[in-house]
């Protein structure tokens, strides 16, 4: 035995080297047999690439040579032209006679055989001289591309154009131009010779060219000219501005791959060689396919040989390996089953019951089958989890227990993770499947093999666990309220429609809806009605919108929907048509969703009404990019608020411009706040009994470094929307009570507090502050509010006019009448004034019903003990009537504009100086 042991790992490791020096040579004979195959494909590339680099320097020499021989009689007859200027009828006068230059050029033409016509142009572009008789209707060359470059050239290039029918003869040739400079280089005319395109095809027919070789002829700024073999549709084409083609010519000519060939989409190998003294460049293609042919032929012999040789040294490896393994496994067990035989049978009982009790006191289930399919072990958690008959047992097929699981089960909610009946490679857990019983319960089965040949299983009822995770992947993708996508869902889908539009030129609208008054059924009976509200408008989107529509709750009262068109659903429809589909039907959803939304919503008998207003943004014409799109759709359903109730509004790039110009503005009331250039002006408040001011008015205005003074409807809206207007206010309120300080008497300043100021829980220490900063004393400052004020968080905003008051601040209810405020704010509010708004008091003289509410408004207020103010006081005739109905105050231009801080000081100083003077004349009276 000890022998044996020992033989053992020497016989082990001579097997491993067998093995390893077989893996070696194969794997030396593979990588040789793959350089040896990639040199030949290099070895097939170099030389077609060298083949063509010849043929295309050999065409190069040819065309240039002629060319240049025709350039230099084009040379010739363009100095001829510009010696004697001919470039009219009338300057062949006096010269030599018109049918000898004719004969001249006649003859320049049969000594050049690849040449078929020559002439000379006027700055008109009318042929004055040709080398033919001309024809009876005056031809004319101002339409060609030629002769429009060296029009507008200024310098002496040549012109080569792509192939052109002769007028005259309809034979297809290649026209050489130069240009004819008079005084001052001033453009004269043209000189043309014509070359046969016929002579180029003879070059190429004689040049040796395979089937799928191509030679092109271009211009150095890529025109195509002629293209072999023909190809009347290559002739004016560009070489794309992308393509390698630019670059060699620009470093003298070389050989590049063409990935996508440029004409017909084949990848290429090109040789270019540009002519050193022309505007033009030769390129010689051949066809990867072609170059590689005889490689691909020769590399296939190589690798049939190569895998023949491996698979026979394959062979012979699994037959050496299997005879290994059989004889170790031989060893094994021999060696195994006499030394654990004696030890099994010790432990078999012990085992057995130790088992037994695990599967008792196990709660889920488990069972176990042999190698043969026979089940061998199951526990009564097994038949109690699958309610399986209680004669299922051991012995019982494995297929049998199968089709009573099968029997059982609903439906799989989810399969095995097994790869050809095994657990997947790699995997940290066994595979587990869930399946759905008929009575709703979800079931885990988890299954490996034992490692004999058996397969063990076990069962988990995980029905709690199962709908946990499937509401919280629910509420990941959904709305819990509506059952609708949520954000993140709809974002996905929006991203998926911008990359569709790349592939099948599809278009889509997105429309933003937000239900209007909806604040007031939460604000009025409770966010049980308004989940209700939501619900119901759920379902009416859902019935407006399309089965392959995206319909979304963003969040709060706000919904949006992806509509998609494809043009590609009719085959002559192009991309704008599908644009145009795209706001077509965004429209027509957007007035069927308005129509179902304005439907009362009954609950519990109450009827409730909301409307929509909806943005639409369509892509691509307002863009791809879906953050861009949402900002753009949002900003529709702004301006559709702004209009009105149900409506809906495309997006228009104004609203971005707008949009800017608010950023701009905002920006620059920042820097305007730092800079100080906001000033207050002041407007006087006259007593009705003493006709002196009791009081004056803080007016902010902008000193626009640009613009000049504003008012502040200009500005005022936009800073209480971005929350600027709480320093400004602050700023205003520091000023006036500084200025206020300095002012005679018990004079008071009234400063205008708006609702978002008063939204700053800090407001009432922010007024203390400045009471402090500045001297003045409380009871000479009062605050202006308006009646939007009274109608948010009531409570609290009492609390700080009562505390603004216990203070001795007075507070004024302005723009009186003009609001939704209840008359009980009168009594709950402790106001000290009254402020009649000037649209009344401006009418007040010609309608009747603007006299009656000033008449009641200053008897209202005087029977409440407030101070009453009339507003928009401009004529005498006003002031009188206002008069008799007891308005205590009134202001206006009749008093006084607004004024700056230097003038209402002045002012002020004039009334007390006349009071003083006025004292002591009394005095000294008596």
């Amino acid at each position: 035995m000890e022998v044996r042991s020992m033989a053992e790992p020497a016989a082990s490791i001579s097997y491993r080297a067998v093995f390893v020096s077989a893996l070696l040579v194969g794997v030396v004979a593979t990588l040789a047999v793959g350089l040896s195959v990639w040199q030949s494909r290099t070895d097939a590339i170099a030389q077609a690439v060298r083949a063509d680099r010849n043929t295309a320097g050999f065409l190069a020499g040819q065309i240039e040579h002629v060319i240049r021989e025709v350039d230099d009689v084009v040379r010739d007859y363009r100095d001829l032209a510009e010696i004697f200027a001919v470039t009219s009828g009338d300057a062949f006068d006096g010269q030599f006679s018109a049918g000898a230059l004719q004969d001249w050029m006649a003859a320049k033409v049969r000594a050049m055989p690849h040449s078929v016509h020559m002439a000379i142009a006027d700055a008109s572009g009318r042929v004055v001289s040709a080398s033919r008789p001309p024809m009876a209707t005056p031809t004319g060359i101002a339409d060609t591309e030629y002769f429009e470059a060296l029009r507008t050239a200024g310098r002496d290039d040549l012109q080569v154009s792509p192939p052109i029918r002769m007028r005259s003869t309809g034979e297809s040739v290649v026209v050489l131009a130069r240009r004819i400079a008079g005084p001052g280089g001033t453009f004269r005319g043209v000189v043309t010779v014509s070359v046969a395109t016929s002579w180029f095809d003879r070059l190429y027919l004689t040049s040796g060219f395979l089937t799928d070789q191509t030679f092109t002829l271009s211009r150095r700024d890529g025109t195509v000219l002629l293209r072999y073999p023909a190809d009347d549709t290559s002739a004016g084409r560009r070489v794309p501005a992308a393509s390698p083609w630019y670059a060699t010519v620009a470093a003298g000519g070389g050989s590049y791959r063409s990935a996508v060939g440029v004409f017909d989409g084949v990848p290429r190998w090109v040789s270019v060689a540009p002519l050193p003294t022309l505007p033009l460049v030769i390129a010689v293609t051949s066809p990867e396919t072609g170059v590689l042919a005889a490689w691909r032929a020769r590399s296939a012999y190589a690798v049939t040989g190569a895998l023949t040789l491996l698979a026979f040294l394959l062979v012979l490896l699994v037959v050496l390996a299997r005879e290994l393994r059989q004889l170790a496994a031989a060893r094994r067990v021999a060696a195994a089953r006499s030394a654990s035989l004696a030890r099994t049978n010790t432990r078999l009982e012990d085992t057995n019951a130790q088992f037994a009790a695990t599967l008792r006191a196990m709660s889920q289930g488990l069972c176990m089958f042999d190698g043969d399919g026979r089940l061998r072990v199951c526990n009564e958690a097994f038949r109690r989890i699958w309610r399986l008959p209680a004669e299922l047992g051991p012995g019982w097929p494995r297929d049998a227990v199968l089709a009573e699981r099968s029997r059982l089960a609903k439906r799989l909610l989810r399969a095995f993770d097994r790869v050809d009946g095994v657990s997947a490679p790699g995997a940290e857990r066994p595979p587990t499947a869930l399946f759905e019983l008929e009575d709703g319960r979800v079931i885990a089965v988890t299954e490996g093999p034992t490692g004999d040949g058996g397969w063990l299983e076990t069962h988990d009822d995980v029905t709690d666990r199962h709908r946990h995770e499937e509401r919280i992947a629910f509420l990941a993708r959904y709305d819990s309220l509506t059952g609708l996508p949520n954000r993140a869902t709809f974002l996905d889908r929006l991203e998926a429609a911008a990359l569709a539009l790349g592939t099948d030129r599809a278009a889509f609208a997105v429309l933003m809806i937000d239900l209007d008054r909806f604040k007031e059924i939460n604000d009025s009976v409770g966010h049980t009605v308004g989940d209700v509200v939501l619900r119901q408008t759920a379902s009416r989107l859902a019935q407006a919108a399309r089965g392959d529509d995206t319909l979304a709750r963003l969040g709060g009262d706000e919904f949006a929907v992806i509509r998609t068109v494809r043009a590609s659903r009719c085959a002559d429809e192009t991309a704008e048509a599908a644009v145009r589909s795209a706001r077509e039907e965004a429209e027509a959803l957007a007035q069927r969703i308005v129509t179902l939304l304005a439907v009362p919503h009954r609950i519990d008998g109450a009827p409730h009404v909301v409307a929509a207003s909806i943005g639409i943004a369509v892509a691509p014409q307002d863009g791809v990019d879906p953050a861009d799109l949402l900002k753009k759709a949002d900003l529709a359903l702004y301006r559709a608020k702004a209009v009105g109730t149900g409506r809906y509004v495309h997006y228009d790039p104004v609203m971005s411009e707008e949009v800017e110009a608010r950023r701009r503005l905002e920006a620059e009331i920042r820097r305007s706040l730092h800079d100080g250039d906001f000033r207050l002006h002041y407007q006087p408040i006259v007593d009705m009994a003493t006709g002196r001011v009791a009081a004056v008015e803080a007016l902010v205005r902008w000193q626009h470094p640009d613009r000049g003074l504003l008012s502040p409807q200009e500005f005022i809206p936009l800073a209480e929307q971005s929350g600027l207007i709480g320093p400004l206010g602050d700023h205003v309120l520091r000023a006036a009570c500084a200025e206020a300080a300095g002012w005679p008497g018990d004079l008071k300043v009234a400063v205008n507090v708006s609702a978002a100021q008063f939204g700053n829980p800090g407001l009432f220490d922010d007024i203390a502050r400045a009471l402090a900063a500045t001297g003045l004393p409380p009871r000479r400052l009062e605050i202006e509010i308006t009646e939007t004020v009274l109608l948010e968080n009531e409570e609290r905003n009492v609390a700080v006019l009562r505390a603004l008051a216990d203070l001795g601040i007075g507070v004024a209810l302005d723009d009186f009448g003009t609001g939704y405020a209840s008359l009980a704010y009168l009594v709950t509010f402790p106001f000290s004034k009254l402020k009649i708004d000037r649209r009344f008091t401006g009418d007040i003289l010609t309608r009747r019903e603007c006299a009656a509410i000033v008449c009641s408004a200053a008897t209202l207020g005087l029977s409440l003990g407030l101070t009453v103010v009339a507003e928009g006081v401009e004529t005498a005739d006003q002031l009188e009537v206002l008069r008799l109905t007891g308005v205590t105050q009134a202001q206006g231009l009749l008093f006084g504009a607004p004024m700056s801080a230097e003038a209402i000081a002045r002012r002020l100083g004039s009334e007390m100086f006349a009071d003083d003077r006025a004292r002591t004349v009394g005095e000294g009276a008596a």
